[in-house]
């Protein structure tokens, strides 16, 4: 298989290309790893879990955002060009700056103020659960074009980590967080729908931020009239 890195050096991008020899059950991590390994031990990517957990590697495999370790090697065919995600700072080869997600959760205060008396049960929702499985990798927001033009839009990841808070009764703030999602812009989104598409545990976050939005208009926190001119025609 030709294995085709694009990687960050020097504050530009390098190609870089590898003949890799592959088996069955072999993901696009193990080849890395491999590369890693008998070609070039200077090349820097991403890695934890290796099981799809924590989110921590995430690439552009031929275009598209994946997490390495659940992408299998057969599924990209004979030939892949590997990237690092889009919307985010590249560091180093495969590796991207991380902190811009974590200051979006911070921007949205994405935790739980509990209430003083906090003896109602959560009841469990199927959109509330997606929310909680959100493992933060961040390939949502590599994907979303508003970024493109808009580095203060709060983006699908943090938006979609936020609703398990609107729903949830225990929690003391959810008028301050709804508030924090309009400040992020989240009448921005275009509804594309990249984002759950890529999303990797199936979260749909565009779902959730169209919740998000219909909560904002019955509370009277959003016009339904806004419109954005995102210079297309």
């Amino acid at each position: 298989m030709l294995v085709r890195l694009k990687l960050y050096r020097n504050h530009d991008f390098v190609i870089k290309e590898f003949v890799v020899p592959t088996e069955s059950g072999q993901t696009l991590l193990d080849v890395l790893f491999y590369i890693k390994e008998e070609y070039d031990p200077t090349i820097s990517f991403r890695s934890m879990c290796r099981a799809g957990i924590c989110g921590t590697c995430g690439v552009k495999a031929n275009q598209k955002p994946i997490l390495a370790c659940k992408t299998a090697i057969k599924d990209l065919g004979e030939e892949v060009l590997v990237e690092p995600l889009d919307n985010m700072q590249p560091v180093k080869d495969l590796v991207v700056e991380h902190g811009t997600l974590i200051d979006r959760i911070k921007k949205l205060k994405v935790w739980y103020e509990p209430l003083q008396e906090n003896l109602q049960k959560l009841e469990m929702s199927p959109f509330l659960l997606k929310s909680f499985d959100c493992i933060s990798c961040g390939l949502c927001d590599s994907s979303c074009p508003i970024f493109v033009g808009n580095s203060d839009f709060g983006g699908p990841m943090a938006f979609s980590r936020a609703y398990k808070l609107l729903q949830d009764r225990r929690h003391s703030k959810v008028e301050e967080r709804l508030l924090l999602l309009k400040d992020a812009h989240i009448s921005l989104c275009t509804h594309c729908k990249n984002c759950s598409l890529i999303c990797p545990m199936d979260v749909m976050p565009e779902m959730l931020i169209k919740l998000e939005e219909t909560e904002l208009l019955k509370r009277g926190m959003l016009s339904q009239d806004g419109t954005t001119d995102f210079g297309f025609f």
